[in-house]
C-alpha cells in the first residue's frame, strides 16, 4: 500500500517514519529544496522538542471537544522514548526539553538518518496543486521542476504546516476546503507586537523581566511573566509572544488592544513608594534621572519620568510632591503601550486557525469526510503556547496518523 506524506516538516517526518516501520510504501512530497527547514530554527536554533508540563490550556482552538486527545495518545513519555531511540538525549531547562547537544540540527539529523535507513522516498521541489479521491485511491497532481506529474496513492497524510515563517501559500487549505473541510481564519501567533507608542524608539534594544498584561476592549485577557524586548516599533520577547494571539484576534475583530507592563511585579506600590523616598532622603539633590541610577535602566527611567508627567528629568527629586511620587510608582507598575496589531506571518512562530478539528477523528487523525485522508500538525486549528507545545502537537498528530489506523 502506497502512502504519500504531503509536507516534510516535523509532523510529516515523524509520520513517514511510523508508516514505513509498519511496512507501508512511503513517499514524502516537499515543495522546498530540503525537508525539515523549520525544525532548524525552533527554540532559537536549539529545538525545543516538547515541555514537561503539557496541559489542554497550552493548546488553543475553536473546537469544543477534547482537543488534547492526540497529546494523551502520543504523550510526553512516548515522545521522549521515540527520540531517545533515535539517539537524542533530552536536556531540561525550566520544563522545556531540548536535545543535550543544544542543536536543532541534531534533531533533524537523527530523523534523516532514520528516514534514510528505512529508504523512504523523498520528492523535493514538488508542489501539490490538486488531489482527489477516485474509487479506493487518490490522484495527486503536482508540479516538480516546472513539470506536471500525477501520483496514484492509496492513503495521504497532509502535513504541510501553517503560514508562520514561510512564504504564504493557501493551496493545500483551498484543496481541503474544496473537499468539504471547514477552515477557521488564519492569524499569526507567537509573534512581535507593533505599538504606536513613542516610547518604543527611546528604549529599543532594551530587555526587561516583567509582568505583561494584555487588554482586549479594556478587559485583561491574559497575564504572563517573562522577558520583554523593546523594538523600534513595538514589543518582542517570550512574554510578549505568549500574549500575542490576543492581539491577533483583536486586530481581526477591530477591537482595542493594549499591553501593560509591571516593571517590578515582585514589589507592591507601598514598597516602591518607600524605596523612592529612601533614595530621595539619601541623595536629596539628585535629579529625577539620577534617582534611578543603579536601580532601573537609564533609558527606561526616562520613559517612566515622561509617562508620569512630573517635569524634566533634570528636576531635583526633593521637589517631588506625594502625588508625583505616586505617579512615578504607577508608571513603574503600569507602563502602557497601545497595540496596533501583530507583525505578519513572516515573523510568527505558529498559526492561529486552520482546518477545523470537527472534520477530523482525533483518535487516528483521519478526515471524517474523506476516508484514507489524514490531516496533522499546524494546518489544523490548534496553536500552542511558546515552549515546545507546537512541536509536541506536530509529533503527536504525526505519529498517530503514521499508524494509518
Amino acid at each position: 500500500m502506497k502512502v504519500a506524506i504531503v509536507g516534510g516538516g516535523a509532523s510529516g517526518l515523524i509520520a513517514s517514519i511510523v508508516a514505513k516501520r509498519q511496512g507501508f510504501d512511503v513517499v514524502i512530497i516537499e515543495k522546498q529544496d530540503r525537508i525539515g527547514k523549520k525544525i532548524l530554527i525552533t527554540g532559537n536554533g536549539r529545538c525545543n522538542l516538547t515541555n514537561l508540563k503539557l496541559s489542554p490550556n497550552n493548546f488553543h482552538t475553536n473546537y469544543k471537544g477534547n482537543h488534547f486527545l492526540p497529546i494523551k495518545i502520543m504523550n510526553l513519555d512516548k515522545t521522549l522514548d521515540f527520540f531517545r531511540e533515535l539517539g537524542i538525549i533530552p536536556y531540561v531547562e525550566k520544563n522545556k526539553v531540548f536535545p543535550l547537544s543544544k542543536q536543532a540540527s541534531s534533531v533533524l539529523e537523527v530523523l534523516m538518518l532514520e528516514i534514510n535507513r528505512l529508504n523512504i522516498a523523498i520528492l523535493l521541489n514538488s508542489k501539490v496543486i490538486n488531489l482527489k479521491k477516485k474509487d479506493s485511491h487518490f490522484e495527486i497532481d503536482l508540479i516538480k521542476e516546472n513539470k506536471k506529474e500525477k501520483l496514484i496513492i492509496d492513503k495521504i497524510i497532509v502535513a504541510t504546516g501553517g503560514q508562520a515563517g514561510v512564504i504564504p501559500d493557501l493551496t493545500i487549505y483551498n484543496i481541503l476546503k474544496s473537499l468539504g473541510h471547514n477552515m477557521l481564519s488564519l492569524k499569526p501567533s507567537l509573534v512581535q507586537l507593533l505599538s504606536s507608542s513613542n516610547y518604543c524608539k527611546i528604549i529599543k534594544g532594551i530587555r526587561v523581566d516583567c509582568e505583561v498584561s494584555i487588554y482586549r476592549n479594556n478587559i485583561c485577557e491574559k497575564k504572563e511573566v517573562g522577558e520583554v524586548l523593546f523594538t523600534e516599533d513595538g514589543l518582542s520577547g517570550p512574554a510578549i509572544f505568549q500574549v500575542s494571539r490576543i492581539a491577533s484576534i483583536c486586530k481581526e475583530n477591530n477591537e482595542s488592544c493594549y499591553v501593560k507592563l509591571d516593571l517590578h511585579s515582585e514589589l507592591n506600590k507601598e514598597q516602591l513608594t518607600k524605596i523612592i523616598y529612601e533614595r530621595i532622603e539619601k541623595n536629596p539633590t539628585n535629579t529625577l534621572e539620577q534617582l534611578f541610577i543603579g536601580w532601573i535602566n537609564k533609558k527606561i527611567a526616562v520613559v517612566i519620568i515622561k509617562n508620569s508627567n512630573i517635569g524634566s528629568i533634570n528636576r531635583l527629586c526633593n521637589e517631588l510632591e506625594y502625588d508625583e511620587v505616586e505617579r512615578l510608582v504607577n508608571s513603574i507598575k503600569c507602563l502602557s503601550f497601545d497595540i496596533v496589531g501583530p507583525r505578519g506571518f513572516k515573523f510568527a512562530q505558529t498559526t492561529i486557525g486552520g482546518i477545523s478539528l470537527d472534520n477530523v477523528n482525533l483518535e487516528n487523525m483521519e478526515s471524517k469526510l474523506i476516508s484514507g485522508l489524514y490531516i496533522v500538525g499546524e494546518i489544523l486549528d490548534v496553536d500552542g503556547d511558546c515552549g515546545g507545545y507546537n512541536l509536541q502537537w506536530a509529533w503527536s498528530t504525526g505519529y498517530i496518523a503514521g499508524q494509518l489506523r
